[in-house]
């Protein structure tokens, strides 16, 4: 190594080590220019420690390596197109494809299947049952499947890639039946099925590159990108990388470049999550982040997502002038109305607030939340006083125009998803515009005291207890709630909250714990601008207490066990909000009542003796 530095590459070392993760083809770059600056004798050094250091069980493969780089090096001399040694016989790998074409047809028929009987499974509870089936392979189909895939790699390992293709067809699309014998009925499992019942051992995606491998080297240029995108439907191409096939096989890829300048523009005219993903992979690994910026700049109404890409590789550099200017360009752009806009925006703020450029920080934050109506980017607008003051009644205009959906939360797995939320998180938002009055009316129409789950009232009531909580320093019960309000209102799974509170720039996961002290800090500079009147007040406690007493009658007088705790927390919570407003021993009171009430339900008075303090 010391030669190579004297010889002017500039290398050094003990920098090689220090390098951050390099993709496939940076390894491959770095590798040459290494290679190419090293002598005869440093070569077979290098490959002698290479052997040495080589696994037993991949010692037939470095063999085959140096062979075919020796069979190479000779049909290189004698200008031969280079042709890599066959090892499998033809009439081998004849025989072997007939035979395994006639068993999968037998599959495919049902004359060959697996048995199956279904029971329910109590194992997770005496009330809560799943249909659980087990399998018997008496016929060895799972042990045909791992066969066929040792043969499809023997044929890809032989650079027989049509004969592969045809084997891996037959794995993957060849359903199996399995008869039910209790119920005298057949039905079908998949390949993946199959590996996740472990009735056969097989790596899919291994299996997958070697596919798209296989592909690759049958395709025309023209029609690569085509070709391998239509195998992305299967489930277990999912988490393919499209560099992970480069250094499968024994022949290099070639024309890699002018592929992957193809998969980006066919990627660019495809939709949905997986096409994304592969897109921003692809640019990545081609281009590099500056090629982030320029293809997002192209493709920006089909993939907004790309945008976000950009920022988030200027990110980790710590650009943040370029995320700046990138981001800016991005909301200029971009639909307003995409809930991607409010991550892009997000990321502005944080570069922002590196850059000293405050004011830009707060517009983003409320852009933040105009793109994606969650409540965590509605509360943040409350952290900083200037903020509240400009767009306080903006952000609750926003909310009346808001469109609420059934399947918003399906919609937000895409990339061009609009703007939309829940019924239950525009009842949220109504709460924090201050709507205390239509929170309680949408709490009374739950009539029942029983069957509160997925209701409203549930979060309405945990609010309206908070909201009435007089001081900033919680006590057991309420701190508890406002860990469960965090938890119901998706805060304690947002990223920015350490941003919410202290104007840190980094993202971070929160432990909910953290999460819930943070939207505590939050709420309580959210309520100073949402004042109630004494008399209000004074109503609004009455109705909670009337509530909850009721609502313990129905749990604790109908011996809903289960249930107890909740209602004691509640009993708690109140006694603490009352206590708060100046009732003195409020929460003793009001747990003593219940005590005297119940004086036989042992497990209820145990949860609300775990609240005294």
């Amino acid at each position: 190594m010391t030669d190579i530095c004297d010889r002017g590459t500039g290398l050094v070392t003990q920098n090689l080590f220090k390098e951050e993760k390099l993709n496939q083809k940076e390894f491959i770059q770095k590798s040459d220019e290494i290679l190419n600056n090293m002598g005869t004798e440093e070569l077979r050094d290098c490959l002698h420690n290479i052997a040495r250091k080589t696994h037993e069980s991949k010692r037939e493969e470095f063999f085959q390596m140096l062979y075919d780089s020796l069979r190479q090096n000779v049909q290189k001399e004698s200008d031969k197109k280079l042709q890599y040694k066959k090892t499998i016989p033809d009439d081998v790998v004849n025989d072997r494809l007939t035979s395994f074409k006639e068993v999968f047809a037998k599959i495919e028929d049902g004359e060959l299947a697996v048995s199956a009987r279904g029971y329910e499974d109590y194992s997770n509870g005496y009330f809560v049952s799943d249909w659980t089936w087990e399998y018997e392979d008496n016929v060895g189909i799972g042990r045909t499947i791992e066969n066929a895939v040792k043969f499809a790699y023997d044929c890809v390992n032989d650079c027989r890639y049509e004969e592969a293709l045809s084997v891996f067809e037959l794995i993957m699309d060849t359903q199996i039946f399995a008869d039910d014998e209790d119920g005298g009925d057949f039905f079908e499992l998949s390949l993946e099925e199959m590996v996740e019942e472990e009735l056969a051992e097989v790596n899919l995606k291994v299996l997958a590159l070697n596919v798209l491998y296989s592909e690759y080297q049958l395709q025309p240029p023209d029609k690569r990108a085509s070709e391998l995108y239509s195998y992305f439907v299967y489930p277990y191409f999912n988490d393919i990388h499209i560099e992970d096939i480069f250094p499968i096989g024994r022949e290099e890829l070639k024309d890699t470049d002018v592929f992957l300048q193809s998969w980006i523009d066919f990627l660019m005219q495809q939709n949905g999550e997986t096409a994304a993903r592969l897109l921003r992979e692809g640019i990545m690994y081609h281009k590099g982040v500056d090629g982030l910026a320029e293809i997002a700049r192209q493709g920006y109404r089909e993939h907004p997502s790309v945008y976000l890409a950009a920022l988030s590789e200027y990110e980790k550099v710590h650009d943040y002038e370029k995320m700046k200017e990138i981001g800016k360009e991005a909301l200029e752009r971009l639909d307003r109305d995409l809930k991607i806009c409010g991550e892009v925006a997000l990321k502005i703020a944080q570069a922002s607030s590196c850059v000293n450029d405050r004011e830009f920080m707060k517009k983003c934050w409320y852009e933040a939340f105009y793109s994606n109506s969650t409540i965590p980017n509605y509360l943040r607008l409350f952290v900083d006083k200037e903020v509240t003051e400009e767009y306080k009644d903006l952000a609750e205009k926003r909310v009346e125009k808001l469109s609420i959906s059934d399947n918003h939360n399906f919609q937000y797995l895409s990339e061009t998803a609009k703007n939309s939320i829940s019924k239950k998180e525009y009842q949220c938002l109504k709460f924090f515009s201050g709507q205390f009055i239509q929170i309680k009316n949408w709490c009374v129409e739950q009539k029942n005291p029983l069957g509160w789950s997925g209701s409203f009232i549930e979060l309405g009531m945990d609010l309206m207890l908070l909201r009435l909580y007089v001081g900033n320093h919680l006590r057991i019960a309420c701190k508890e709630i406002a860990a469960r309000v965090a938890n119901r209102i998706g805060f304690s799974e947002s990223k920015n909250l350490v941003f919410m509170k202290d104007n840190s720039v980094f993202e971070v996961e929160v432990v909910a714990q953290k999460g819930g002290e943070i939207f505590w800090d939050v709420f309580c500079l959210w309520r100073v601008n949402y004042a109630i009147a004494a008399e209000d007040v004074k109503l609004h406690v009455e109705w909670l207490e009337s509530v909850i007493d009721k609502r313990i009658d129905g749990i604790v007088g109908g011996k809903y066990r289960n249930k107890y705790g909740d209602v004691a927390l509640l009993a708690a919570a109140l006694g603490e909000v009352r206590e708060s407003l100046d009732l003195k021993a409020g929460k003793r009171i009001v747990i003593n009542r219940y005590l005297e009430k119940y004086p036989r339900h042992t497990a209820f008075r145990s949860a609300l003796k775990g609240y005294a303090d």
